[in-house]
């Protein structure tokens, strides 16, 4: 099966830091790998050794982690996330393998798919992310976009329901 995509897109450089620390909670022993760039001291180094993801990605940048499971609502393993920012925003893409969204029983599925939107539409408001995109890799594409949430998308069963169709 296909990897599947969140793209927050437009993300606000300034919420980076928070996010990463409240949001996304990493924990060290999550992390497979690792790859960001320094430009002050430009040398490569691990997103252990970072203290502000703001400020390694200045003027801008781009970096990415590979986590051994990531928990919003269910335990997503093997996610990949990428930052790549310019001088004020930027976009965060979690990638995981499909599976981990579309195993187990019908209802199992929706579940996973609700708590995942719920999530997303949380991190969506909290952070003022203009729009979201979800689906296969690469989400940006139209033809592998399953779904869009912008300020106009309220509905989380219809979310939900394109997300599974």
């Amino acid at each position: 099966m296909q990897s599947l995509e969140i793209i927050l897109i437009d993300f606000n450089k300034n919420n980076l830091d928070r996010f990463i620390k409240n949001d996304l909670n990493i924990q060290a022993d999550q992390i497979k790998s690792s790859h960001f760039y320094d430009n002050r001291s430009e040398n490569d180094i691990e997103f252990q050794q970072i203290e502000s993801l703001e400020e390694i990605l200045s003027p801008k940048g781009t970096g990415n982690v590979l986590l051994s499971q990531l928990n919003r609502g269910h335990t997503f393993n093997d996610v990949m996330i990428v930052f790549s920012f310019d001088e004020e925003f930027g976009d965060i893409v979690i990638n995981f393998p499909g599976e981990e969204l579309f195993s187990g029983e019908n209802s199992e599925t929706t579940l996973k798919a609700q708590k995942l939107i719920e999530y997303i539409l949380d991190i969506k408001n909290k952070y003022a992310i203009e729009k979201v995109r979800i689906g296969y890799e690469p989400a940006m594409d139209d033809d592998t976009c399953l779904v869009e949430i912008d300020k106009e998308t309220t509905n989380i069963n219809a979310i939900i329901a394109k997300l599974l169709a």
